[in-house]
């Protein structure tokens, strides 16, 4: 089954986050520090142990005489195996029924079309601090009176009380202990939650053979999910006679190592092979001891705490997924991933992610770094903001009110994301190329011209905005390669300025020569689509007299907002169709005077 939403109260900064839908098996959390990403996986992490620290509370019920944390998760796509043990714990409460109550068909009793037609329910894990005390709960209060017919049944039984008979209403089973033993079912049939937050089990050096029975010898799970790669164990090797143990040891690591360069395409030397070896040997004690090297070039093995922390970092982390990957679903937390990596190795641990997706898995991860948000899947992006009044809220970029002060910062990575992903869009070396102001002209270029159909030679570059003078370097940048060049802007003080400019140190002032190169739009880009048009990205969008298309969209949030609807055209979620009439005029005429200066 599925974790589909999770909803946290009174969690350190976290007062309540209302319910947060997981829209996709990868889930990010985008926001900046302190905003409270990791108190969100960290309260996770508590649902999965069942445990929580009162230092966890959030501080202002310091004072509350009923100190209550909750952690609630919702489930869906339900497996048969679930519907089964729903259905043999009936019988077998059904089966323990007294016989002198009533003999009992359970086929008569249990509704299946009910129990069938559960498709999700919510797991509520409440932490008492002041009885110290974990609460069970399930999310609908009827759930199983609805459900199964037997604990609604009930029989007459007569008791004595002194000289009187007093006939008394009875059920057959307890509903409050049905509903316990019911709940303790599910939690076997929920997937397990494993945190990774700052990853301690590192690949060690060396490990005696005798304390892989040691839990809490250091690298010991390291070590042991290293050993799970392996087609046989530690153990077996180290019985073999020494040329058979070498032997093994020596095929054993390259299948090992192999696996990993398939993962890690970080080049060393001009090549991605990293080979993981290990030795079995006594030390000087006499004891088996387990060596381990990383040879990145030929015959130089180095011990792992000679390497770089980024590459036994992703290591140790490949060996623990790995270990993982085939067994029962599970759900990965990762608080800010890759810190320790460089910027192209988050391409492959994006990649190992991924992998763990196609397995069944789920994946949410927390970061502030533009590399580890992948700007296809932006509606699997929760922004993460620290409210004063409401503590930390979790939102949806498709689905919420960007528009506001607090919010700033939580976009900053996803827009930055947005100027890495321009990158792979565009190529500077276009023969012909048409400049625009920013990222969101660029999207909302790309997106009308995939509607229109229009099929051309040249390409839309962003620029970083025109204050400054910014525009200025890219059409130098043009003229100096010999390329031909377009400039356009939306209408405002800043865009006449740089055509004055443009004009004077580019046409020798010549207006009417500057003019077959520039071009000024008759508003902000936004405003010439409709109000109906940004409903298509944001239905909860509003028209109001007062407001502009370009204040419905808000400043904060210009170039999200436009690489979504970039992508819902590419999705085919909107098509020509959709898009008001005055809209695609507005743009065919723009498209037209790009053609007919080029040509």
């Amino acid at each position: 089954m599925d974790l589909k939403s999770i909803r946290i109260k009174n969690y350190r900064s976290i007062k309540d986050t209302g319910n947060i839908p997981l829209t996709d098996s990868l889930f990010i959390l985008a926001g900046q520090n302190e905003s409270g990403k990791s108190s969100i996986l960290e309260a996770l992490h508590s649902f999965q142990k069942n445990v929580s620290d009162a230092d966890s509370l959030n501080f202002e019920m310091e004072n509350e005489e009923n100190k209550i944390q909750s952690i609630s998760c919702t489930y869906s796509n339900l497996t048969n195996d679930f519907y089964d043990s729903i259905f043999s714990e009936i019988v077998g409460l059904i089966n323990n029924v007294k016989p002198e109550y009533k003999e009992i068909e359970p086929n008569q009793l249990i509704n299946i079309d009910k129990i069938l037609n559960i498709k999700k329910f919510t797991i509520t894990k409440s932490f008492d601090f002041s009885s110290n005390k974990l609460v069970l709960d399930i999310d609908v209060d009827n759930f199983f009176i609805d459900m199964i017919k037997v604990s609604i049944n009930k029989f007459t039984s007569e008791v004595k009380n002194g000289d009187v008979i007093v006939k008394e209403e009875k059920q057959y089973i307890d509903i409050a202990s049905y509903r316990k033993n019911i709940i303790e079912k599910l939690l076997k049939y929920l997937p397990e939650i494993i945190l990774f937050n700052d990853f301690t089990t590192l690949l060690p050096d060396k490990l005696l053979l005798s304390d892989l029975k040691n839990e809490n010898s250091k690298g010991f799970q390291a070590v042991r999910n290293l050993e799970k790669l392996l087609s046989t164990d530690f153990q077996k090797i180290a019985s073999k006679k020494t040329a058979q143990k070498n032997s093994t040891a020596e095929t054993e690591s390259q299948n090992i190592s192999v696996n990993f360069q398939e993962d890690w395409q970080q080049k060393i030397y001009d090549t991605n092979g990293v080979n993981i070896k290990f030795f079995i040997e006594r030390n000087t004690s006499g004891q088996p001891e387990i060596s381990f090297y990383i040879e990145t070039k030929e015959s130089q093995f180095l011990e792992p705490r000679k390497r770089s922390k980024g590459m036994i970092w992703f290591l140790s982390l490949w060996l623990e997924l790995k270990a993982k990957e085939n067994g029962h679903k599970l759900i990965f937390l990762f608080d800010e991933p890759g810190l320790h990596l460089h910027i192209k190795a988050h391409k492959d641990m994006l990649s190992v992610f991924h992998k763990l997706l196609d397995k069944g898995h789920q994946i949410i991860y927390s970061t502030h770094s533009p590399s580890l948000i992948e700007t296809d899947y932006l509606h699997n992006i929760g922004l993460v903001i620290n409210t004063i009044n409401k503590g930390t809220l979790v939102e949806g970029l498709t689905t919420c009110k960007i528009n506001t002060k607090n919010k700033t910062d939580a976009l900053q990575p996803i827009a930055a994301a947005m100027g890495l992903d321009v990158s792979k869009n565009f190529s500077i070396l276009n023969h012909k190329n048409v400049i625009v102001e920013g990222l969101s002209d660029f999207w909302y270029f790309k997106a009308m011209m995939k509607l229109l159909s229009i099929e051309s030679s040249y390409v839309f570059i962003p620029g970083i905005g025109i204050k400054s003078s910014k525009i200025n370097h890219l059409v130098s940048f043009c003229i100096g390669y010999g390329l031909e060049w377009l400039l356009i802007m939306d209408k405002g003080i800043l865009p006449q300025k740089a055509i004055n400019e443009l004009t004077l140190s580019i046409f020798n002032n010549d207006a009417e020569e500057a003019e077959k190169k520039i071009k000024i739009l008759s508003d902000e880009i936004e405003n010439l689509f409709s109000v109906d048009d940004l409903k298509l990205v944001d239905s909860s969008i509003k028209e109001k007299p007062n407001k502009n298309c370009v204040q419905l969209v808000g400043q904060r949030r210009k170039i999200v907002f436009s690489k979504l609807f970039y992508q819902k055209v590419s999705n085919n979620e909107i098509t020509k169709n959709d898009i008001n009439i005055t809209t695609i005029k507005n743009f065919k005429k723009i498209f037209e005077w790009i053609e007919k200066r080029f040509n």
